[in-house]
């Protein structure tokens, strides 16, 4: 998720790092919630210093958010994976790869504009020395992003960015031939990591989320100003950093549709036993809430 650092100061909203569809097809959805918990906190507190009774309401406010999403998303998260199971069956055109990223995309802002409220009230109880420590855990992520940036060669880094492509088909497909992972490797290799437009964009966001802690506006002005910088990033995003965004997820529609013909039974037959496996556990945690 792009969002994570920024999420990080407020515990409610960080658990769309922990529970989205991504993080579902590499474990099963009861241990990612299991472990979410425990973990959310763990993050927080990396950018915060938090006293006993912030730490407590830090915890109440996360059981809050998992209990909605339970509740709430797990079912269109099922009825997601269900679509995208059968569109697959004959390949995934361009549009539906575009409409599984939309709807994916969508939950995605359901689960920020929910713990919205969370971020504005977490943020008003920090303290001045609070808010200087994120500051500086902001400085070193964005320091950390520009070495990564650079790290190895130029070819180094491609093959590391082809890597993490296939590593997340392959969870869902099985294992690609030779000829696939060359199909993927072509349409990624040449994309753009974007670092200078990324950095700027977070180093916005970070901006104003340390302008609101420092300053506590009232709750409403934090709650709007929070969901434009997070969700309503046309508002303000540099145009032809947009451009480049849907420019490159373009790209990854295509690669998606002509993969998916590519696909032999077994591949195929290793996505529908996935998206089964997904949705079994889905019904097992609505189940027993």
């Amino acid at each position: 998720m792009r969002f994570r650092s920024l999420l990080a100061i407020a515990a409610a909203a960080l658990l769309a790092a922990a529970c989205t569809f991504t993080k579902l097809a590499y474990m099963n959805a009861a241990l990612a919630y299991t472990s979410a918990r425990p973990v959310l906190a763990w993050m927080v507190a990396d950018y915060v210093d938090m006293t006993d009774p912030q730490k407590a309401w830090v915890n109440d406010r996360i059981s809050r958010a998992m209990a909605w999403h339970r509740a709430r998303e797990l079912p269109e998260y099922e009825r997601f994976i269900e679509w995208a199971a059968v569109a697959s069956r004959d390949g995934t055109s361009v549009d539906e790869a575009r409409e599984a990223h939309a709807r994916l995309r969508d939950a995605y802002y359901r689960l920020l504009d929910h713990v919205l409220p969370d971020m504005a009230d977490f943020l008003a109880q920090l303290t001045p020395a609070q808010t200087a420590k994120v500051e500086r855990k902001f400085d070193d992520d964005n320091h950390k992003l520009v070495r990564d940036s650079v790290k190895g060669t130029p070819e180094e880094r491609r093959d590391e960015r082809v890597k993490r492509y296939l590593e997340h088909i392959e969870a869902w497909t099985g294992t690609l031939s030779r000829e696939q992972r060359a199909l993927v490797a072509r349409h990624v290799s040449d994309l753009s990591d974007m670092v200078d437009e990324r950095l700027g964009d977070r180093r916005y966001r970070q901006s104003r989320v340390l302008e609101l802690a420092r300053t506590h506006p009232p709750r409403d002005e934090v709650i709007a100003e929070l969901r434009r910088i997070l969700i309503d990033t046309d508002s303000w995003r540099r145009p032809e950093f947009a451009q480049k965004l849907r420019e490159r997820d373009e790209r990854m529609f295509a690669m998606i549709s002509e993969l998916s013909t590519t696909l032999d039974s077994s591949q195929k037959a290793h996505i529908q036993k996935r998206a089964r496996g997904v949705m079994h556990d889905i019904d097992g945690l609505t189940a027993s809430r």
